[in-house]
């Protein structure tokens, strides 16, 4: 659906279904480079479950115009903005890497507005390579192509995965191709400056989930974990896999997030 949003069209997923604000709406937020499409897997299958489903295209990436945005916390407060337009009520935040840091920054600033909050392949720090920030402005397609490599597992290759004919590389190249030429570039630093996430994270006071890629080389486990120690009280698991693992383990990602959502 598109709408009309801060003077720019902004496109959001819905997962097929209309949005319908007296239900859960569980919004989907998508990492550095990345779009809607990321949540390909996950927004169908839980708007068909019964939950209202929302997955911005934040402002330069995908089908939604305007300028990216310059830092997490410029995220955060145009997510918010844009679900008070919408008329949520009860709500779920899921977030995927950079989305996981938009997803702490809300909760930080809007304690009151969320029911749950989900980290997928997430952590409160993730510090950027300079060689990849700088390539991310010199050449953005290049720095893109090399994100997309290093973000999968061995379920990346064509031939070893378990979608057969599914390109994974091929798949997550044309998604951040769909985005404006700067967007990378303001992600990857909006992310490295984030400094705050060790304050976010401790104010965390609702039941949350964090699922990690075992082979994670982007947000490293090691990383994942150490977020998750700071938090209060929180479901984690960890996932054979990349780390997009939305992608590369869809049902497990589904079904872990299912039996969370039960237990609100």
């Amino acid at each position: 659906m598109r709408i009309n949003f801060k003077g720019n069209e902004t496109y959001i997923g819905t997962g097929g279904r209309s949005l319908d604000s007296n239900k859960t709406t569980i919004c989907f937020l998508h990492g550095s480079g990345q779009n809607h499409l990321s949540f390909v897997q996950q927004a169908r299958f839980f708007a068909f479950k019964g939950y209202s489903i929302i997955v911005p295209d934040m402002p330069g990436h995908g089908f939604s115009k305007g300028r990216p945005l310059n830092s997490i916390k410029e995220n955060a407060n145009w997510v918010y903005e844009l679900l008070v337009e919408l008329e949520v009520q009860e709500l779920v935040i899921v977030g995927h890497s950079q989305g996981c840091l938009v997803a702490l920054e809300i909760n930080r600033l809007y304690p009151e507005f969320l029911k749950g909050i989900i980290f997928v392949a997430g952590s409160n720090e993730i510090p950027v390579n300079q060689f990849l920030l700088d390539l991310s402005k010199e050449d953005p397609q290049k720095a893109s192509s090399m994100m997309v490599t290093w973000g999968h597992g061995i379920d990346g290759d064509m031939s070893t995965n378990n979608w057969p004919g599914h390109s994974h590389y091929g798949e997550g190249n044309n998604i951040m191709k769909m985005n404006t030429a700067d967007a990378l570039q303001h992600d990857l630093n909006s992310i490295n400056n984030y400094n705050s996430g060790v304050e976010a994270s401790k104010k965390i006071n609702i039941p949350s989930l964090a699922v990690l890629a075992k082979n994670d080389q982007m947000t490293p486990l090691k990383s994942g974990l150490k977020f998750v120690d700071l938090l209060k009280n929180c479901e984690t698991h960890i996932l054979d896999c990349g780390h997009f693992l939305q992608s590369e383990r869809p049902k497990e990602l589904n079904s872990i997030i299912n039996s969370y959502l039960t237990k609100l």
